[in-house]
């Protein structure tokens, strides 16, 4: 006889929620409203599962509700379930989480050339070569486990100087990694999709959402740049205000000075950022900068997908009408920039903001934002004091 030890070893495991049984959990919980213990049951799973799959595929933004108002809500009203928005999410989890870590015969032959050829460390090698984008330590578990062929005689004996320094160039690496892994977990460097976005950015309802993205000067025939400069420009989705910052290259400390800028001028009602998938964009130095440093969330869109930042792109067209293609950008200083985007923002919208002009709405809106904010801090300094 089994011993229970041993009936917990070979107990199958579950396979994970499909498409079908997403749609399934919407139409009980959307429509019929039954609880999640009841569909838990109708689908013979664990109600913990339920409770975590709505949860995932909630589509109620909590950022328009205050604490009071969102505990008197029932709890259908306060989860909303999207099947789409779930199973989006577990795939990229799956995804992220299984990335970059297969073992590839081409892996393997480029890893074992920088080894035993060019005679680089794991240290160095992860990071610093371009299509190997896995740690030292997965290197060097490859290697203990006999995935990875290393030379005998390639692994320098060395001086106690140079274990020392690789010892502590290791230590400062994991150290580095586990940091970045606690920010990842806790959400603070996750690369954010645009599907993440909540319904009150989609539908320009609240304000302090802004575009991002960057106009390049001229090239030569042979796609080179004249020379590095380019234009940082941002929209802020509901007024469709528009403002432009010139930086040195696209190099992350530029891009991230050239922010900084924006930041000191518009930080103070600046909520999130929607960027391309440009590189001077999607480093981690950036992300860490912008999400973590100064907590403004950026979602990235889909590649290929310029109509998912619409404002911005008409915006850099009608730029285009005042520094046309095939111009540099090396006599436009940043006063020039400004008085442009403030001539651009004085022209009317007849479409987009009913025949307002962005300036004026985007000065209503500022207004608004600064008006809730002190209201919401009387009340704050009042129930301390009670």
């Amino acid at each position: 006889m089994k011993s229970d030890d041993e009936r917990k070893i070979i107990k199958t495991r579950r396979p994970k929620l499909n498409q079908s049984e997403r749609l399934l959990i919407e139409h009980m919980w959307n429509v019929d409203q039954f609880s999640q213990s009841e569909i838990a049951r109708r689908m013979n799973r664990d109600q913990g599962i339920i409770s975590r799959e709505l949860q995932k595929g909630n589509t109620v933004d909590f950022g328009q509700f205050s604490r009071k108002e969102l505990l008197n809500l029932p709890i259908h009203a306060r989860i909303k379930y999207s099947a789409f928005r779930a199973e989006y999410i577990s795939k990229k989890r799956s995804f992220r989480y299984g990335q970059n870590t297969k073992l590839t015969p081409e892996l393997q032959e480029l890893i074992e050339h920088w080894i035993n050829v060019e005679k680089w460390t794991p240290e160095q090698i992860a990071g610093n070569v371009p299509d190997v984008e896995v740690s030292a330590s997965t290197i060097r578990q490859w290697a203990r486990r006999g995935q990875i062929h290393i030379n005998v005689g390639t692994r320098r004996n060395g001086s106690k100087v140079d274990k020392e320094r690789d010892k502590t160039l290791r230590e400062k690496q994991q150290e580095l990694a586990r940091l970045r892994q606690k920010l990842v977990e806790s959400g603070d460097l996750v690369k954010h999709s645009i599907f993440d976005r909540p319904k009150t950015i989609e539908k320009r309802t609240q304000f302090g959402h802004w575009e991002i993205d960057l106009v390049l000067p001229a090239k030569t025939k042979d796609e080179v740049q004249f020379d590095n400069t380019a234009i940082m420009t941002f929209v802020e989705r509901k007024s469709r205000f528009y403002t432009l910052i010139k930086i040195e290259n696209k190099r992350a400390d530029s891009v991230i000075k050239g922010f900084d800028l924006f930041y000191k001028r518009y930080g103070s009602m600046c909520r999130s950022i929607t960027a391309d998938n440009g590189i001077e964009f999607v480093s981690w130095t950036f992300l860490e900068h912008v999400q973590r440093e100064l907590g403004v969330k950026i979602y990235y869109a889909t590649p290929s997908s310029p109509h998912e930042r619409g404002s911005n792109e008409r915006k850099n067209r009608e730029l285009r009408k005042y520094l046309p293609k095939g111009n540099t950008f090396r006599n436009i200083n940043q006063p020039k920039l400004d008085a442009l985007s403030d001539k651009i923002n004085m022209k009317p919208m007849l479409q987009a903001l009913n025949g307002k002009v962005p300036a004026d709405v985007f000065e209503i809106e500022y207004t608004k934002l600064a008006r809730n904010r002190r209201a919401y801090a009387k009340r704050k300094q009042k129930k301390s004091s009670e």
